[in-house]
């Protein structure tokens, strides 16, 4: 089974650890994982939360098998992204069919990397898409169009209209690009990973930045009002439910 070596250090100084932040892959990818979590918490609760982590990193003994990778994804990322793609009219169809994948693998029936990249593409371009600001990157778009047209002596109706149909077309393109490169980049080292069950290709892979696109693809909506509080909220399911998945693996 792989695992990976998380050091087991006093709970001070790994406390202290998460709240330097998440850093990069030499820090394997427990440490990303939970630095990107606790910073994604209010400062109160995520002391408290990495106590939770740290109890459990001591138990394993620092040695952490990559199945909590699996059983966290399957069991908390997955539902979540799930929700958020419900409440935009998704079927949830490609978010299942990555579930599905991490399930087996808790099973140890092991997919190749050609049957996790099939998965993971359609289920990162959603994430991506959930993910990308487009109520921000509209209003933006709206106002410096309608300041272009107001300039150019367009009249406050015309002006509105275009500013409209400008806001629509540049950000639709815009969320779809985003969606599409992010896709293309991540699919194939995740890929990697999850099929090799490689902690080292995962902490290379830059594991915390998930973290950050999962926790805002269930934050955002069309309205901005409340993100940070929803951002915060979805951090802290995501780290309740890698807890969990941490206490399920077996020392």
């Amino acid at each position: 089974m792989s695992r990976t070596t998380a050091a087991v250090e006093t709970r001070d100084a790994f406390v202290a650890r998460l709240e330097a932040g998440p850093g990069g892959p030499d820090l394997g990818w427990v440490t990303q994982v939970a630095a990107a979590l606790f910073g994604g918490q209010d400062a109160d609760t995520a002391r408290v939360w990495a106590v939770r982590v740290h109890e459990d990193l001591v138990r394993l003994g620092g040695r952490v098998p990559f199945t909590v990778v699996h059983d966290w994804h399957a069991h908390t990322v997955v539902p979540l992204l799930a929700e958020a793609g419900a409440r935009r009219g998704g079927d949830g169809a490609a978010q299942e069919a990555v579930r599905a994948l991490h399930e087996r693998a808790l099973a140890g029936e092991r997919a190749g990397e050609a049957e996790w990249a099939a998965a993971l593409g359609p289920a990162l371009t959603e994430v991506y898409r959930y993910a990308y600001a487009y109520a921000e990157a509209y209003a933006t778009a709206a106002a410096n169009a309608r300041g272009y047209a107001m300039d150019n002596d367009f009249g406050e109706e015309k002006a509105a209209e275009f500013a409209t149909m400008y806001a629509k077309l540049n950000t639709d393109a815009n969320a779809r690009s985003y969606a599409d490169a992010n896709a293309i980049a991540h699919t194939r080292l995740l890929a990697a990973a999850f099929a090799g069950a490689d902690e080292e290709a995962f902490a290379a892979a830059y594991p915390f930045a998930y973290v950050h696109a999962y926790a805002l693809a269930d934050a955002e909506r069309a309205e901005q009002e409340g993100r940070a509080e929803r951002y915060r909220a979805a951090c802290g399911r995501l780290a309740d439910g890698f807890t969990e998945s941490l206490a399920r693996a077996s020392g």
